[in-house]
């Protein structure tokens, strides 16, 4: 199923919804988003959860707003802001860093992620103020696009990318390059392989399927 994630559901709040209405033993999703995000989140049942590694290696697609001048704890508008600063970045040079960012790069993920971290899961250890570090690894960018700079300090950018890529990460590491800070305001995954937002189920109509 190639299932429409709304903002504010975890995607693990998503599957239990979609287990619970059609009573099945066996699902799965490809592909985490954060309760923050919203978009494509393909759902797989029964026997076809086997596929889901398969599913997890495909390319992506996201679309999301990065605001500058502030990081937070967890590198989107969910977490407290750590830093600020005064150094709002221009166009010009967002664009200009955008092209160092192609290809092979290495990223370290967010600390508030679902990396396992020695068994535990990092925003747990994150949640219980326990310190640890998380291993960067290699990640790959396809293409970066600016596709909205209505606002200096909102920028609404386009990238295709590879398995294992953070947002949150890249919005993190490009405001740095930059001079500057920065965190995830908005996002949404447009594309995971041949799943599309132009042919996603929204959730609420996908549990209301079979009702009068």
């Amino acid at each position: 199923l190639n299932v429409y994630k709304p903002s504010g559901i975890s995607s693990f709040g998503v599957i239990k919804k979609i287990k619970k209405k059609f009573n099945l033993s066996k699902i799965g999703h490809g592909g985490t988003l954060d309760p923050l995000a919203e978009g494509v989140l393909p759902i797989a049942i029964g026997k076809a959860t086997k596929l889901i590694p398969f599913i997890n290696n495909n390319n992506k697609e996201y679309e999301f707003e990065i605001k500058w001048g502030e990081q937070t704890s967890t590198d989107d508008k969910e977490g407290i802001i750590i830093q600020r600063t005064d150094n709002i970045p221009t166009l010009e040079n967002i664009k200009t860093k955008l092209k160092e960012f192609r290809g092979i790069i290495m990223q370290k993920p967010p600390k508030a992620s679902a990396k396992k971290i020695k068994g535990q899961r990092a925003y747990n250890l994150l949640r219980q103020n326990i310190d640890f570090e998380v291993e960067e690894k290699n990640v790959q960018i396809f293409e970066t696009k600016i596709i909205n700079w209505e606002n200096e300090l909102i920028t609404k950018i386009k990238i295709k990318c590879g398995k294992g890529f953070y947002v949150r990460s890249f919005a993190r590491d490009l405001a740095e390059k930059l001079d500057s800070k920065g965190h995830v305001h908005s996002l949404k995954r447009t594309k995971v392989g041949k799943f599309t937002v132009n042919n996603a189920n929204l959730l609420d109509d996908l549990l209301k399927t079979g009702q009068r």
